[in-house]
């Protein structure tokens, strides 16, 4: 008894007979579960998919352009392909830092720091961006003041900055000097607080710094909070094809200038998921 009584239906409708017109507004409920029960029994009681269609490469698209994704080949010299062990020890550095900068956002030290080293930065004024980075070092400390939104937007510019080989160029020939760049970029960069050592290298100018582009994306990368947005990983993609490019145009004598685009490659390839575009694949 109690089962006929959960199984009896809680809307009696009758179905649609042969004087059903499908085409008719409905006008009642009755008419209208007439109406879906009509179209019921028109589905196909199996479905099939259609044949998948030849896969086309596809781009992947960052905040900068559209890159295909099999556009970049590595054709540099062995000489300047980095070796597994010192890939090792970068990417352990790295991890370091990382770390030493989550245990200082959650430091009281930090909250009290915020307000003495915010620096204002126009991040619509691309020109103005340029010239800050170009004659500042990229202390952990004003990075970690600037939202990570705007950090993003500052990576997409420098991206941006780094394929431009005439603006490279005419930084690099600014002033002629014998010091190398930093080839660990950000090791001493990456203070919280500045070093005597940096503040007297700061007040040389952006000449002694070749290589202040991939310095300061080296330290945005420190300090990007995961997960990233998928457009994130696109630009820090197309930053690291970038790196391929330039390294394949650099001569077997240009270690001191490979570098930089080894450890960017590295970094971005190791730490943030891009295995497919790094030199030693584990």
């Amino acid at each position: 008894m109690e089962v006929d009584t959960i199984q009896k239906p809680a809307l009696a409708v009758e179905p649609p007979d042969a004087n059903f017109d499908p085409n008719l507004t409905p006008e009642t409920g009755e008419q209208y579960l007439q109406k879906v029960m009509y179209e019921r029994g028109k589905c196909p009681v199996v479905v099939v998919a259609d044949k998948p269609q030849p896969h086309h490469p596809q781009k992947a698209l960052s905040g900068m352009a559209a890159v295909p994704t099999d556009d970049v080949k590595n054709v540099a010299h062995r000489a300047l392909i980095p070796t597994r062990e010192w890939e090792t020890m970068q990417n352990q550095k790295f991890s370091e830092l990382r770390d030493t900068i989550t245990s200082y956002r959650s430091s009281a030290q930090y909250q009290e720091n915020l307000q003495r080293t915010h620096v204002y930065l126009n991040f619509d004024d691309r020109k103005h961006l340029h010239e800050y980075c170009a004659n500042n070092l990229p202390y952990v400390s004003i990075l970690l003041s600037i939202p990570q939104r705007n950090l993003e937007i500052l990576l997409e510019y420098l991206h941006e900055w780094l394929q431009d080989s005439d603006q490279a160029s005419s930084s690099s020939s600014s002033q002629q000097l014998d010091e190398p760049s930093d080839p660990e970029l950000c090791d001493t960069v990456a203070a919280l607080t500045p070093s005597t050592a940096s503040k007297e290298l700061l007040q040389r100018g952006d000449g002694y710094r070749r290589d202040w582009i991939p310095q300061w994306i080296y330290a945005i990368l420190a300090c990007l909070i995961k997960p990233l947005e998928p457009y994130i990983h696109s630009v820090l993609r197309d930053i690291a094809k970038t790196c391929i490019t330039l390294r394949n145009e650099l001569k077997q004598e240009d270690e001191a200038k490979v570098l930089p685009l080894n450890l960017l490659i590295s970094i971005i390839s190791k730490h943030f998921n891009q295995s497919d575009l790094s030199d030693n694949i584990a």
